[in-house]
């Protein structure tokens, strides 16, 4: 092999097209399965804090992070699992989420050290091994917990503890296999990099190499040095790139690589691939169980800042009043809230009463039912999949539309408790933005996937009234 080796540039113009490829398809692939992943653990966090099989961390949003790490899965006792082991589910949570909307997924940013991180932070709990003799604590606790759910009176319940654990294995297995993938396409970057940067150097030659696998070891190594300041030098992986392009069977592996290198061209394969419409529909309805934990947290914080604002009206006569009422029992007047709703266009202003208990009573049936829609085999979900598809489609545009309607409703309230308390009350108001951002971006997700839905019929329908087959 020479400097100007043709090969050597077919080699190199072929692994940028791989890098590309993964920087594009895989890295926007491994977002997304860690996207699923995030919200999964978030139904199962809810349901465990919903059950009382866990407490949620008191002190989650003051926790900032910057870079992957692992939860402990130091040793705690049984009488501290609801305690240590939701605290350690709600960093883990975090953590997911940080991964989800902070991290930026390239190759430059997944290195292998990274990876370890990726890894062990998906194997904090051994999902494909959940069972109560595990060794490992948190393992073991939640093990322990999915256990009890079985032998609880609550099948529901059972199965979104089942299905999300289930999902857990499934996304993790998935990810790893990913990061996997990665780490060995890694490997060639480093050796790829040694031959573009160490390779031209005047000080390499490519004859004595030629002549002398240790001499060429040696000359990668000093130019590697000189080329890459404090960066990580892996002798094995020099030694293999030192047999690829120096060894007797070099001809043998340079094809190899050639190989490896090469993207299938997958075009032809889709348009011959049937896709399952109904169940891309159902992936959407899927989506709306994201909502469900969020609009648990949302309910949670409601009810405390209107328990604030009824211990401001405890005088003496509204106990007697309220008692006289229970003597007799006369109903309990409805509480009515008048918010300002802002609409988003106009920026006009106008008045709307919300009745409190209405109110919460239907986000707390809707969480339910997004809820269910976890589990597939949920009366629920199969009873809506039994439908057509497009009395499934209008039925997701109503839930959107519903849950549009409802963001608007709590922006308005959480604007309302902000100010509706008395001034020394009004720093115990617990505010919403957070869990609002979250629940807009949950509900956009699940608008996008009703359009890649509807989307995907109108072309696959156009290419029909073209007489276009196999879309």
């Amino acid at each position: 092999m020479t400097k100007d080796d043709p090969f050597l540039q077919q080699l190199i113009s072929a692994f940028d097209n791989k890098a590309q490829w993964y920087e594009t398809e895989i890295m926007a692939k491994i977002l997304d399965e860690y996207r699923s992943f995030l919200s999964v653990v978030q139904n199962l966090v809810s349901l465990l804090q919903k059950k009382g099989y866990i407490q949620p961390d008191p002190y989650k949003l003051e926790t900032k992070i910057s870079d992957i790490s692992v939860p402990s899965d130091a040793h705690f006792l049984d009488s501290e699992r609801a305690s240590v082991l939701g605290a350690r589910l709600s960093e883990y949570e975090s953590m997911l989420d940080f991964v989800c909307n902070m991290f930026k997924f390239s190759l430059a940013s997944l290195t292998v050290d990274r990876i370890k991180k990726f890894l062990a932070l998906n194997n904090f709990i051994s999902w494909t091994a959940l069972t109560p003799s595990s060794p490992r604590s948190n393992t073991r606790a939640l093990a322990e917990i999915v256990s009890d759910f079985k032998a609880s009176n609550d099948p529901l319940s059972a199965g979104v503890a089942n299905e999300t654990v289930s999902q857990c294995a499934k996304r993790t297995s998935t990810i790893n296999s990913l990061l996997k993938d990665v780490t060995d396409f890694q490997k060639e970057v480093f050796k790829m990099d040694i031959r573009k940067k160490v390779y031209p150097m005047a000080s390499f030659s490519m004859e004595s190499a030629s002549a002398d696998m240790s001499d060429a070891f040696q000359q990668v190594k000093r130019g590697f040095s000189q080329a890459f300041d404090r960066r990580t030098f892996y002798p094995e992986l020099a030694e293999e790139l030192v047999k690829e392009d120096f060894g007797p069977s070099s001809e043998v592996l340079h094809k190899a690589l050639m190989a490896k290198f090469e993207i299938q061209n997958i075009s032809k394969e889709k348009k011959t691939v049937s896709i399952n419409t109904k169940e891309l529909l159902m992936e959407a309805v899927r989506s709306l169980s994201a909502i469900s934990p969020l609009l648990d947290t949302i309910i949670s914080k409601v009810e405390d800042n209107h328990e604030l604002l009824e211990s401001e009206h405890q005088s003496f006569w509204n106990k007697l009043l309220r008692a006289f009422r229970k003597a007799f029992n006369i109903e309990e007047k409805p509480v009515e809230y008048k918010v300002t709703i802002t609409e988003p266009l106009t920026q006009s202003h106008r008045q709307e009463t919300i009745t409190y208990q209405k109110f919460i009573e239907d986000m707390t049936k809707k969480s339910r039912l997004y809820q269910s829609f976890s589990v597939k085999k949920a009366g629920g979900y199969q009873k809506l999949e039994a439908q057509e598809e497009s009395e499934i489609q209008e039925y997701l545009a109503k839930q959107i539309t519903e849950c549009n309607k409802t963001l608007v409703l709590l922006n308005a309230l959480d604007d309302f408790f902000k100010s509706a308390p008395k001034p020394e009350n009004r720093q115990k108001v617990k505010g919403l933005k957070m869990e609002l951002t979250a629940l807009k971006n949950a509900i956009v997700k699940t608008n996008q996937r009703k359009a890649e839905y509807t989307s995907y019929v109108d072309e696959a329908q156009q290419m029909q009234r073209l007489g276009i087959k196999n879309v």
